[in-house]
């Protein structure tokens, strides 16, 4: 499908999703060579199209993310506007029921409130929260102990090997973390360097 937004390409494994809701920079300067990644949950009742994933630096790359629901008549649920998130193919999105782990670049001046948190979405409830962690999140995945428990695993060991601390099967609680409705997804790293300021 053609917008003016330029051309999206990718996937849609069945979903009928309309790219021209989503807010986006134009597709030329300097977003050249992007491509799209659709992510369906397992039961399909929730869909995560990273669009626009570009190469940010050598060889991290990034994309803006439209979130639906509904796969015969998609409805956009979330779609942060300008807000950059990390992409490392296949481990960028992780769905667990109604939620939806993602991790959100957050470079600052300053180095104690920069990090690549994870962003859990309450799909069905419309609120997000943080999982603090540093730029190695990228070598991590959350896995699910129950409801509200997860730990992470770490993906990449030999990558690791040499760094501390190394969190591979730390585990932690969502339901203790602050949560913000989707109304505010726009000011979502602004809210991340806040908290991490108190």
């Amino acid at each position: 499908m053609e917008s003016s937004k330029g051309p999206f390409d990718f996937d849609n494994e069945g979903w009928k999703i309309d790219e021209r809701k989503l807010v986006t920079p134009e597709r030329g300067e300097p977003y050249h060579y992007v491509y799209d990644k659709l992510f369906v949950s397992s039961d399909e009742k929730y869909a995560c199209l990273f669009y626009t994933i570009n190469e940010y630096r050598m060889g991290a790359q990034a994309g803006l993310i439209g979130v639906f629901a509904n796969k015969n008549n998609a409805i956009l649920i979330a779609n942060p506007e300008n807000q950059w998130f990390d992409y490392q193919g296949k481990d960028s999105v992780w769905f667990f029921n109604n939620k939806m782990f993602v991790r959100k670049l957050a470079y600052h001046n300053d180095e104690n409130l920069s990090g690549t948190p994870f962003v859990i979405f309450y799909l069905d409830e419309k609120k997000f929260g943080f999982v603090d962690f540093d730029w190695s999140s990228i070598y991590y995945s959350p896995i699910k102990i129950s409801d509200t428990v997860f730990k992470f695993h770490l993906d990449s060991p030999n990558e690791l090997k040499n760094l501390t601390p190394n969190r591979n099967g730390e585990e932690f609680d969502i339901s203790t973390i602050k949560y913000h409705s989707f109304e505010k997804l726009n000011n979502i790293m602004a809210i991340y360097f806040h908290e991490k300021s108190l």
